[in-house]
């Protein structure tokens, strides 16, 4: 243990026990706790012989040090001790008048010459300091000073201010603490806390010690918070900075400051990773895996350090698990099941039936339909049905997020790749997705040099981020969906045709709400909390609406209704007006009119009625996801009870191509019928019920 030894006059003064010896030794162990050994000694009581052995020999003037200094082994580790005074006792003498005489007196003229420097040091200029000398009549004076000797202050002053004993002030502190070698944090500290407790002679050299104080403290406690073990060593290996957690990754109980890393590392052999850089490697103790990260560090001034971090696998793993939570609190989740699908279709309830049977599986699903139909809510219950369900669901629109935007949304990227990119990187949502799904909606929007780079993604499991040369490999479902048709798609140009047959593993058509009817008003209901019914005109006129938003436009609506109606049940009043107008509109009739020359055209041609029933066995095959080619239309009609020869059907089939009902592919495929066609069953259903 370090030693400091205290020389002052004498134990006793004018009869009385002297508190100087006892006010520095204070001051000494307030700051240094039970790191050092404070010892007193007494001038008038040193002999001949005695030896003061303390590694540091402090004395309060220099007159003192002359008579002390050859009882000292080394003359060296003397200290001459300066003082101020605490705040506390101060703030009085700011209360004498200004330019007032002020007596200051002490037990010498040393030491009160030192006083009177250390009072005008600190501030206290607005009054004229006298320094006392015995013998002068200083009878004109009514103020005097004193710290912590007012029994020497003539009687005749009339107002004495005991300031206390001086104390150690902070310069002469660090002086002892560089002598000392002392480097704990618990002494700076310390000091910190005595600092804010008294004046100090030269306060921007402190200020600035005790502002290096805070930032180091600062650093200390954001380097324990770290969940890495950190470590910095000069360029042999010697520890100049560690955290906790290095700690107790390593399992270290003692200081290890100033130690060599490779003396305590020995079974890790780490002396050989002091050469290069490393990322990423993995290192193995006590049974434990490590990742091991390290960087060659050089100053300004050349001197060269090594930054190690430590990671534990099992804490890396843990965070892995963790994410998913994490992910889910900021909604990154599916939060929709099967069960959440309102529905009395037939076709809905086929596509329900087909989703829960691919759900068990890792394939690929491509689901069609409208923009409003609920593709993500059936892509979310799908991963809901599965072994994912734990973990993340992410949903990301190719058609929202700008083309120089979604390559690093998908991908991600390392820090500084271009302008703008955070200097920490960004992982991409592919990684993020990592064991769980994602959904990519609106594919078909998605830009061509990202189709190849997506292809990559399902063929390899791998992704690499923007500006890296490291490849992840991941584990993520694709659920993908698109309002376009991507055979067309693919056949006009504008999607591949291998990310096409790659992303078609197993395709799901979600019907238009025109085409489920029977679901409107039931969805009404939910939506809107079963808060109102609706007559049979309101009935109408909503089954007759064309619903080009499909479900999301009904929400609306509901929602519209929800705000503005009052009465519990709804009639044509109190529809949007748009909607109204829609389906008595001249353009809706123009398309009734229309329909109804069709029929005289096909009428003319050939069999209205089976021409209706060829058209909605193609629409059924089409809603099935099953080919609708000649072979299939006669097998589904047969099954219906409906007979039909094979070359009638083919002049149907010619007749409502020509009348652009429906669209031809050649292939498995086959027919698919197009809006209008879908409208020609639609209308005529209506025209046919009016009759």
């Amino acid at each position: 243990m370090k030693s400091i030894a205290v020389v002052t006059d004498s134990i006793y003064k004018s009869n009385r026990r002297s508190n100087v010896g006892d006010t520095i030794r204070s001051n000494l162990l307030e700051v240094f706790g039970n790191d050092v050994a404070v010892n007193n000694y007494y001038i008038d009581r040193l002999k001949y012989g005695d030896l003061i052995k303390e590694d540091i020999v402090i004395v309060m003037a220099g007159s003192r040090a002359i008579k002390v200094k050859d009882y000292v082994s080394n003359p060296d580790k003397m200290v001459l001790a300066k003082r101020t005074f605490l705040k506390n006792s101060i703030y009085p003498l700011f209360a004498i008048p200004e330019n007032t005489d002020v007596l200051v007196v002490n037990d010498d003229i040393e030491t009160v010459l030192d006083s009177v420097s250390s009072l005008y040091n600190i501030g206290v200029k607005h009054v004229n300091l006298i320094p006392y000398e015995q013998g002068k009549d200083y009878r004109h004076i009514r103020y005097a000073v004193s710290p912590s000797e007012p029994e020497l202050v003539p009687d005749y002053i009339e107002k004495v201010l005991n300031v206390g004993s001086r104390v150690v002030d902070i310069p002469t502190m660090l002086q002892i603490i560089s002598e000392l070698g002392i480097n704990s944090k618990t002494v700076q500290q310390n000091l910190y806390y005595y600092y804010q407790k008294i004046f100090s002679a030269n306060e921007s050299v402190t200020e600035n010690y005790n502002d290096l104080i805070r930032r180091t403290e600062e650093l200390d406690y954001l380097l324990d918070l770290s969940h890495d073990g950190i470590l910095l060593t000069n360029d042999e290996g010697t520890i100049l900075i560690s955290n906790k957690k290095f700690m107790e990754i390593f399992d270290i109980k003692s200081d290890i400051l100033g130690r060599k890393l490779h003396d305590i590392l020995e079974e890790v052999d780490i002396a050989k990773y002091y050469k290069d850089d490393y990322s990423d490697d993995l290192i193995n103790f006590k049974k434990k895996y490590i990742n091991l990260e390290k960087k060659n560090i050089v100053h300004y001034n050349n001197e060269a350090r090594m930054y190690f971090s430590f990671q534990e696998i099992t804490y890396i793993k843990k965070l892995e698990q963790n994410l998913s939570q994490k992910l889910r609190q900021k909604g990154q989740i599916a939060r929709y099941h099967f069960s959440d699908i309102i529905t009395y279709s037939d076709n809905v309830q086929r596509v329900i039936e087909k989703s829960r049977k691919i759900a068990g599986t890792d394939l690929t699903v491509m689901i069609t339909g409208e923009s409003g139909t609920g593709k993500e809510v059936l892509a979310q219950a799908i991963h809901n049905e599965s072994g994912r369900k734990n973990q993340p669901f992410i949903a990301i629109n190719a058609a929202a997020i700008p083309e120089n935007l979604l390559e690093s949304e998908l991908f991600g990227y390392v820090g500084g790749s271009f302008t703008g990119a955070l200097k920490s990187g960004k992982k991409g949502l592919f990684e993020l997705a990592n064991n769980g799904t994602i959904f990519l909606d609106e594919i078909g929007d998605m830009p061509n040099h990202l189709q190849s780079k997506l292809l990559r993604v399902l063929q390899e499991r791998q992704i690499t981020p923007i500006g890296s040369e490291s490849i992840i490999d991941i584990d993520v479902r694709i659920i993908a969906a698109t309002h376009r048709n991507p055979l067309k798609m693919t056949e006009e140009g504008g999607f591949r045709k291998d990310l096409f047959y790659r992303l078609n593993v197993f395709q799901l058509e979600l019907p238009p709400l025109r085409n489920r009817s029977n679901d409107i008003i039931p969805l009404m209901h939910y939506f809107t909390d079963q808060r109102f019914t609706f007559n049979k005109e309101a009935i109408e006129v909503l089954h007759g609406y064309h619903w080009p938003g499909n479900i999301r436009e009904l929400h609306n609506v509901a929602n519209y209704l929800s705000i503005i109606e009052e009465n519990s049940q709804v009639d044509l009043s109190a529809l949007p007006r748009y909607i109204i107008d829609s389906v008595y509109s001249p353009e809706n009739q123009k398309q009734e009119m229309q329909i109804e020359k069709e029929q005289l055209v096909i009428s003319e041609k050939t069999d209205e009625k089976m021409t209706r029933e060829v058209l909605q066995a193609i629409k059924t095959l089409n809603d099935m996801g099953k080919s609708a080619g000649r072979k299939h239309i006669i097998l589904l009609m047969k099954r219906q009870g409906i007979e039909i020869g094979e070359g009638k059907l083919k002049k149907i089939l010619l007749t409502v191509k020509d009348l652009e009902m429906i669209d031809v592919y050649q292939g498995r495929t086959g027919n698919i019928l197009t809006a209008k066609g879908k409208a020609y069953l639609k209308i005529d259903d209506q025209i046919e019920n009016r009759t």
